[in-house]
């Protein structure tokens, strides 16, 4: 059991409207509304039944307090998992989770056998948020408490292995402690990156910026922020963002065969990287540099997002 049994189950658990210049891209186009899916992840091992994230409330709850949603017939992550994928709520070991705002927490008690795994910096801050963020954390808010009121964490400080081939690792920025996980598989390293990037295209640069990542809006700490997408570039042999729909739906189930495989960390002409090198032991994987026409041809072909799907 291990490595090569380890399979990842993409769950939807509903839409939230976003702003693609306030919160999907920085300097995007402010104004221009995106609906994007709210994604949690069942992992199984062969040894162990995990969960990363747990995803949306209901319909109206979501609404009310935060973001216009849709769930579209979307279930509930138990739910889901039961009816679509024949696990029941008891058999979920642990939940790993990247950080604890509320589209990502909803339903933690219905995994009644489940360690519940975050970390530290997030739990901290989720019981005593700057008053800016009550709303995220649903704390402080009448009428509404957080999804995990009375739950008992298991708190991660450091970068650690969790769970045999589940690893955590720092991605500050979009909240102050949040963490991606990685999931050592038969086709490499997959990254659930959580909320440090919404999409695949913000790993991809920003043209008009000369920015080599075209970067979300949506940060509590623009510097951490920018590091932690250079840090999933850097790890990442594939990536599921918590927000994108293409990248979570070229499959029921990951890796599958023919499974397109990033270009960790590959320089590209004319847009830098800031921060420092591969983590150690890494350096091997990342890509060769692109020629200026490699890219050229690159560049050309990323999507604008202006451009993306707009309701």
């Amino acid at each position: 059991m291990g490595v090569q049994e380890t399979k990842i189950y993409p769950i939807n658990t509903g839409w939230l409207e976003g702003d693609l210049g306030t919160y999907i891209f920085w300097k995007g186009p402010a104004g221009k509304k995106y609906w994007n899916p709210v994604y949690s992840y069942y992992i199984d091992t062969g040894e162990h039944k995990i969960l990363v994230d747990t995803g949306l409330p209901d319909e109206a709850r979501a609404t009310k307090y935060h973001h216009k949603c849709q769930k579209r017939g979307c279930l509930q992550v138990h739910e889901h998992l039961e009816k679509k994928l024949g696990v029941h709520p008891d058999e979920i070991d642990a939940i790993v989770f990247t950080h604890l705002h509320w589209d990502h927490v909803q339903n933690i008690k219905e995994f009644k056998n489940a360690r519940y795994i975050a970390p530290k910096g997030e739990i901290d801050v989720a019981h005593n948020p700057l008053p800016l963020y009550y709303r995220t954390y649903e704390c402080g808010i009448p009428g509404i408490e957080p999804a995990y009121t009375g739950c008992v964490f298991e708190a991660v400080e450091e970068e650690s292995e969790v769970l045999p081939g589940i690893t955590m690792f720092h991605t500050p920025g979009h909240s102050v402690g949040h963490m991606a996980v990685t999931v050592a598989t038969s086709m490499g390293d997959i990254v659930i990156a959580g909320d440090a990037i919404f999409v695949e295209r913000n790993l991809e640069p920003n043209p008009s910026e000369m920015w080599r990542h075209w970067v979300p809006a949506r940060f509590v700490n623009s510097w951490q922020g920018w590091q932690s997408v250079e840090e999933i570039d850097k790890r990442a042999d594939y990536v599921l963002p918590c927000h994108d729909e293409i990248a979570n739906a070229r499959s029921d189930v990951y890796p599958y065969e023919g499974m397109p495989i990033r270009n960790r960390r590959q320089p590209i002409p004319g847009y830098k990287f800031y921060f420092g090198d591969m983590p150690a032991g890494m350096a091997d994987k990342a890509a060769p540099a692109m020629t200026r026409q490699e890219a050229e041809a690159h560049i050309a072909g990323l999507k604008d997002p202006k451009d993306m799907a707009e309701y």
